[in-house]
């Protein structure tokens, strides 16, 4: 008898934990509906994911920035999209496998900027080179399920002051949503999803916001971001209409790498 009760226990322990939960109050992160963010920066003179970049965003009017973070094997959090060098650097390697003093020789651009090369910026100079009033959505790149290199380095920096702005962690790893939830409560969570079938965490990870591709926002999506009050950060979104259709549906944030979307 005890048994059965321990397991219909858990059972609504389980049903609880997977259907009754509400993402945390964002605060005062959001500066206008729907915020802005121009994702990586913005792009027009300078490669993604670089100060530059950043910085034209800034002079452009946005007030958000999306960046993307991968930890070296040294633990310096360095802000690039992409492990493989390769993709779009004059180097090769993985920037996880590499000492920061490897990543310093790099320059990143070489075939979207081949005149305006740039290095590739470590996340404390991105800090000091950003305005404090700046909103940052912090995505957490990795190589593997359970990659938490990056997240454990984040944390620590967060821990330690060494991040002033307002911030928001996110990543397409809903274990990484998890553990960032759980190591660094203050902070507030976005959890990215590129497919259908990524949207089943949701329930388990609890995010505080929900960062779905554009096309996956069917009406049975609104309507559970609607019961859970849960703000939706759609990306990434460049077309005027349907910049225009996000202001009409009151979204909470859309991540563009239009540098007209301010004005829209």
């Amino acid at each position: 008898m005890i048994d059965i009760f321990l397991i219909l226990l858990i059972i609504l322990l389980l049903a609880s934990y997977l259907g009754y939960w509400q993402p945390r109050d964002m605060g005062n992160y959001y500066l206008s509906f729907p915020m802005m963010i121009a994702h990586r920066g913005m792009k027009i003179n300078s490669p993604e994911n670089t100060i530059a970049a950043y910085q034209e965003a800034v002079s452009h009017g946005f007030t958000a920035i999306e960046l993307d973070v991968i930890s070296t094997k040294d633990g310096v959090l360095v802000c690039s999209h992409n492990h493989d060098l390769e993709r779009e650097t004059d180097s090769t390697g993985w920037v996880n496998e590499l000492l920061m003093v490897d990543i310093e020789q790099v320059k990143t651009g070489l075939f979207s900027h081949p005149d305006n090369q740039q290095d590739i910026p470590t996340l404390s100079a991105v800090i000091k080179a950003t305005p404090s009033h700046i909103r940052l959505n912090i995505e957490i790149k990795f190589d593997g399920v359970f990659d938490f290199s990056t997240a454990a380095a984040l944390a620590s920096m967060i821990k330690t002051g060494g991040i002033s702005h307002p911030v928001l962690i996110s990543s397409f790893n809903p274990f990484i949503v998890l553990y960032v939830r759980w190591v660094i409560p203050s902070v507030r969570t976005g959890y990215l999803v590129e497919t259908p079938d990524m949207m089943k965490w949701i329930h388990v990870v609890h995010p505080d916001c929900f960062h779905p591709q554009a096309d996956l926002l069917t009406s049975d999506v609104l309507e559970m971001c609607r019961e859970k009050n849960l703000p939706l950060n759609v990306w990434t979104v460049n077309s005027c209409p349907a910049i225009k259709y996000c202001k009409q549906s009151n979204f909470q944030a859309v991540i563009t790498d239009n540098p007209s979307a301010l004005s829209i």
